[in-house]
């Protein structure tokens, strides 16, 4: 399966997995879309553009309630489920 499907399917079983708020749901559409240009979307990626611009990790880790480890490692996880 191509990898720009798999981080569609990835994004599509995490948007589903709970209720993500608009804001949420916006930047996990970003991080996916991210994902596609440069394969790895981490804290250190985070961090540079085009997510520094708005805050960068820090920022969107505080709207993501302090767990946003925990959600790029669930999307990662499911792009890669998905694909197997």
């Amino acid at each position: 399966m191509p990898y720009e499907e798999r981080v569609d399917r990835a994004l599509t079983a995490i948007l589903s997995s709970q209720p993500w708020d608009v804001h949420q749901r916006k930047w996990l559409k970003r991080i996916a879309e991210q994902m596609k240009a440069t394969t790895v979307v981490d804290r250190d990626a985070l961090d540079r553009r085009p997510f520094s611009e708005h805050g960068g990790f820090k920022r969107l880790n505080k709207l993501f309630d302090g767990k946003l480890e925990d959600v790029l490692a669930r999307i990662g996880d499911a792009v890669w489920k998905e694909g197997a």
